[in-house]
């Protein structure tokens, strides 16, 4: 709960914090992790996958053969950052996709990375937030959260928003990170704090809560795969590239040429391996229908 005291002290909104982070950070997820997929997730290695670039457009194509998308559909991309997965997916499935986000620089970058990939009569982008989406009710086939529900507050409000907007026997599709089990001593809450703190993350829920929201937000057939032996290779990619960009931060945020943010989110690039490690943290992919009446 360390991050959501920090906002109530600054007396700021959740939203405001979250869009300084990633209008902060864009050109560093660009340079150093995602490249031209446009991909700021972690990314599956399976049998096949070769490299990084391949691992993290594995995500996209799991997630949508799990979501089932097919022609037709209309899907929204809930926190879908300079619109990589929504890209893909309209490439990939020839279908419409609306992507939202809270960061004024990412809708801007996705806008334009639609027209250079040319799917931009498919693709739409708005800023809105996917708590309170403004689109009707029962309006869409798929809801496609990837690596974005981790910064609800409470997750349930984010599944009680997606039912609505999906039609009777719509989907919903979520790849994110969660919390094995609770902090056991100070070493491990210290470890879970620094995660939360540099990417501005509220909580982390448990598969078992997290399940317990979809049932209660009236989703049914829910499915779970755990992904955190997939994703490990790339937790250690982020691992070493923060521990070199964690030093190079400190030194740079002392002499005030970059901000806290940076520190603490390399910070963060080092812990979430360490917790994957000692069985702290761990990385899912749930599914559930909204079935018709």
């Amino acid at each position: 709960m360390a991050f959501i005291n920090n906002m109530l002290r600054e007396k700021q909104e959740p939203n405001k914090i979250i869009a300084c982070y990633y209008d902060y950070t864009l050109p560093f997820y660009r340079f150093f992790w995602h490249k031209n997929t446009n991909a700021i997730h972690y990314g599956f290695w399976e049998k096949g996958i070769k490299s990084h670039e391949e691992s993290l457009l594995n995500s996209n194509r799991f997630m949508a053969e799990k979501a089932k998308i097919k022609k037709g559909d209309l899907v929204l991309d809930a926190g879908c950052g300079v619109g990589g997965s929504s890209i893909w997916i309209a490439k990939n499935y020839g279908v419409h996709v609306v992507g939202i986000t809270i960061s004024v620089k990412q809708l801007e970058k996705a806008k334009e990375l639609a027209k250079q990939n040319k799917v931009e009569h498919l693709v739409k982008f708005y800023l809105r937030d996917y708590l309170k989406t403004e689109f009707e009710n029962e309006t869409f086939d798929v809801v496609w959260g990837q690596e974005s529900v981790c910064h609800a507050i409470d997750k349930f409000n984010f599944l009680k928003e997606s039912y609505r907007v999906l039609k009777n026997n719509g989907r919903v599709i979520i790849a994110d990170g969660f919390k094995k089990r609770e902090p056991q001593n100070q070493k491990e809450t210290k470890v879970y704090i620094d995660f939360l703190e540099g990417l501005s993350l509220p909580s982390l829920d448990t598969f078992n809560q997290f399940r317990a929201s979809l049932e209660r937000s009236g989703f049914r057939n829910i499915q779970l795969w755990d992904k955190s032996k997939e994703i490990l290779p790339s937790s250690r990619r982020m691992f070493k590239m923060c521990k070199f960009g964690y030093l190079f931060a400190k030194l740079t945020e002392k002499l005030r040429l970059t901000p806290k943010l940076l520190t603490k989110n390399n910070l963060a690039g080092i812990v979430q391996y360490e917790a994957m490690k000692i069985g702290l943290g761990c990385y899912g992919v749930f599914y559930g229908e909204k079935l018709s009446i």
